[in-house]
């Protein structure tokens, strides 16, 4: 069964320099850090709740990943997502006819893991792993929201659930944007479809200039945003003054991806 995001990746030049943010800045406790030689990576795991980020660094230049890194900069390269076994997601696939990078799954850092073609998720490479006994768990809440642009709102809808078993269970379709914001939730971080209702909104623009892919940002529940943006803003960050966000209720303010090795980091208050 898939019952959580295990992590997003993102891909980084420089592993160490990034720990400096993610470790040193944002707190963050490192639960794994090796070498994977037969994927040419150096792969860091960092706990964020029940959830934690990947930090990628190519070993080797004849890799994906470092194809990826030349191509694209540092940014999120995927999404994964916990289940406890990925032998019987893998079989459940195939048997679907879904596009599949492993026909079998393999050891990776977060334990035995597969990937779905990216063509088979409107872009998204979706990565499912089952870790091993004595991995990073939690039951704290990581991620409050991340967020994926789909050009068929309905097909991508569909997709999700047969993919990974995400269902829509609600919509926001904020006043004058021109969109409507799908929500599913894994664990309890929710996956938001981003679709565009008006072909002149500015996400029908943004869709059409960079395709369907998954936002290279994770969003993080604060409980005091003007406190933790001084926070950070006392750590030599730039962050925005709070503002009201999209999403019903909530103000947010963000460090920006340049500061953050390519993943956005969104501040969310909620009132409750």
């Amino acid at each position: 069964m898939i019952d959580r995001i295990h992590h997003v990746g993102i891909v980084v030049h420089s592993a160490d320099a990034a720990l400096k943010f993610f470790r040193d800045t944002l707190g963050l406790t490192v639960t794994e850090d090796r070498v994977v030689e037969e994927q040419g990576v150096r792969g860091v795991l960092l706990a964020l709740g029940e959830n934690e980020i990947e930090l990628l660094e190519p070993t080797r230049d004849d890799t994906g990943v470092a194809r990826f890194l030349q191509t694209r900069g540092e940014t999120l390269h995927h999404i994964c997502f916990n289940t406890d076994n990925v032998d019987g997601e893998l079989a459940r696939l195939k048997g679907l006819g879904v596009d599949l990078i492993d026909q079998e799954p393999r050891d990776g850092l977060a334990g035995r893991i597969a990937f779905i073609h990216p063509k088979a998720a409107h872009g998204v490479l979706i990565e499912l792993a089952t870790p091993p006994a004595g991995a990073h768990i939690s039951h704290a809440k990581g991620f409050d929201h991340l967020a994926v642009t789909v050009a068929d709102y309905e097909a991508a809808q569909k997709t999700w659930e047969r993919l990974v078993g995400l269902k829509v269970t609600g919509e926001v379709r904020p006043e004058g944007r021109g969109m409507v914001i799908g929500q599913t939730r894994s664990g309890q971080c929710v996956i938001e479809l981003l679709a565009a209702t008006s072909p002149d909104s500015p996400m029908a623009q943004r869709i059409a200039e960079q395709g369907e892919r998954a936002a290279s940002m994770v969003a993080i529940e604060v409980a005091d945003l003007d406190a933790e943006v001084a926070k950070y803003r006392a750590k030599g960050l730039t962050l925005p003054d709070p503002a009201v966000g999209v999403l019903p209720n909530s103000r947010t303010s963000t460090i920006g991806a340049e500061q953050a090795f390519g993943l956005a980091i969104q501040l969310i208050e909620f009132k409750r």
